[in-house]
């Protein structure tokens, strides 16, 4: 028996219709596709310019060129890092253009070393690196090669040029306010009295006060550096015209400061709106004030003895104060005018909280004698030495500092930064 004839199914053919609608859809959705993916692409694109321009632009800046080599602002930073090492954050800011001349000195002491005969290995230079526990990068490499070519420089040229010995003199000294008071102790002292006994006791400046009297060894040709801060005074030019042992003559010096002074005052006026008007005159030591006193009560003209005498900045007006409201102004001197009366000159008053200069000095030179120069004063000298050698590098190079303000504290934020994480 035959089987049945299975029926097979028809397939209908897709109306032109239906194949118009799906032509569209597979063009939509080709569309959607390629403008999702140029999305994608301009996202990408602005993230990646703005990492670039975040990230990265700003350390390719120019932040300093030296003799058309150019140091971009990721080396700035660096060296700003190295720089403040151990700093608070709130010092970074005061480096920023410390490290901005520091740059054109390393580059030129490198650059210089050649036309000094200065050699120096790689070695070397990785051993200061290790040393001084520096990262190992371009910025370290640099300012290690400069500390070599520095020290060599200063081994080769600048001890070689310091004297072996010099004639030098080993002094004590000790200031007093008046000559009176400086020839009465200079009498004791012939007597027996201790030097820096009466230094110690007497002396109105802080530093031979401090020192008992006693400046140790003075080398000739070198007063200055080895005086420090007596340099401006006038020891460096008596010394070594001094007889060794004796007790100078009191040596008057005008450039000596000292932290006092002495009023003589007459006030003129008081108003309760105004203040206190009144003139004085400003001294140095009390005997001149207590004599200046008497003449001017006597009746010798105020402007002519505040000229001759004064050392406030009234002197060329006669010592006119003008008007001082007390208890507005905070000075020492509006709290003395208050107590003051009306047309009546005062006796000597001291004030503390102004400067005079003025001063006598006492010199003894203890000995004389041909002696190498102290370890602080070759430091100096070959500190000086160095300087004037980097100075003649500079001169000769070209700088242009390329920073602005947003860069350096761009530059300050990365360090701190660093250091945050």
């Amino acid at each position: 028996m035959a089987g049945k004839h299975r029926k097979e199914k028809t397939v209908r053919k897709p109306t032109k219709h239906q194949v118009t609608r799906w032509e569209k859809e597979k063009k939509l959705s080709r569309v959607i596709t390629i403008a999702t993916a140029c999305i994608i692409a301009a996202v990408l694109g602005i993230i990646g310019y703005w990492l670039y321009a975040e990230q990265v632009m700003p350390y390719q800046q120019v932040a300093v060129k030296v003799n058309n080599k150019s140091f971009d602002m990721d080396y700035y930073i660096k060296m700003l890092d190295a720089y403040t090492k151990g700093q608070s954050s709130d010092m970074v800011k005061y480096y920023v253009d410390i490290v901005a001349q520091a740059i054109p000195q390393t580059t030129v002491v490198i650059e210089g070393a050649q036309s000094a005969n200065i050699t120096y290995s790689d070695d070397e230079v990785s051993k200061e690196i290790e040393l001084l526990k520096l990262p190992i990068n371009n910025v370290s490499t640099d300012m290690m090669k400069a500390r070599v070519i520095t020290r060599k420089y200063n081994e080769q040229q600048c001890l070689p040029q310091q004297p072996a010995a010099v004639e030098q003199a080993e002094v004590q000294a000790m200031l007093l306010e008046t000559k009176f008071m400086a020839d009465d102790r200079r009498q004791k002292l012939i007597l027996g009295d201790n030097f820096s006994t009466m230094a110690a006791m007497l002396s109105i400046d802080s530093v031979t006060q401090s020192k008992k009297g006693y400046l140790g060894w003075i080398p000739m040709g070198y007063e200055d550096k080895a005086l420090d801060t007596l340099k401006e005074s006038i020891l460096k030019d008596v010394i070594f015209k001094l007889d060794t042992n004796a007790i100078s003559d009191p040596i008057y010096d005008e450039n000596m400061e000292k932290p006092f002074g002495y009023w003589v005052i007459e006030v003129l006026d008081k108003d309760d709106t105004k203040g206190v008007h009144a003139r004085g005159i400003l001294f140095s030591s009390k005997d001149d004030a207590e004599s200046v006193r008497l003449r001017l009560i006597n009746g010798e003209s105020w402007d002519t003895l505040a000229k001759q005498y004064s050392q406030h900045a009234s002197k060329d007006k006669g010592g006119d104060l003008d008007w001082i409201v007390p208890g507005v102004d905070k000075s020492q001197l509006a709290s003395i005018l208050a107590t003051l009366e009306k047309g009546k000159i005062s006796t000597v008053i001291t004030d503390n909280s102004v400067k005079t200069r003025g001063g006598y000095w006492l010199v003894q030179v203890l000995n004389k004698q041909e002696r190498p120069l102290a370890d602080n004063i070759k430091q100096a000298l070959s500190e000086e030495c160095l300087s004037a050698w980097i100075k003649g590098l500079m001169d000769n190079a070209k700088v242009e500092n390329k920073l602005d303000q947003t860069q350096k504290d761009f530059a300050v934020a990365k360090v701190l930064k660093g250091r945050s994480q």
